[in-house]
């Protein structure tokens, strides 16, 4: 898989061969067990992509999200997960 760190600063991701530093913007080829997938796909500031070059995310798109939570009015902390993020815009467009 393909990772990407978005952040300004440099990061740390658990990989199945330790950990591995990502400077800003930079990205590297990674190879992770289900629960370390788990835990990277939870952080914000990394992109991750498979060997296809599809978002692992299932291609939710954080700025888009941000942007219909925002028409919606929703409020939600700044570190809120992309996933919580969709599922809360779930739960309104449902209400």
């Amino acid at each position: 898989m393909k990772v990407t760190n978005t952040s300004k600063a440099l990061q740390g991701i658990n990989t199945l061969q330790g950990v591995k530093y990502l400077e800003p913007g930079k990205s590297a080829d990674a190879e992770f067990s289900e629960s370390g997938l788990a835990q990277a796909k939870r952080l914000p500031f990394l992109s991750i992509e498979d060997d296809a070059g599809e978002p692992v995310d299932g291609g939710l798109d954080r700025d888009d999200l941000k942007k219909q939570a925002a028409e919606l009015g929703l409020e939600y902390p700044r570190n809120i997960t992309t996933e919580k993020l969709k599922e809360l815009i779930d739960t309104k467009l449902a209400s």
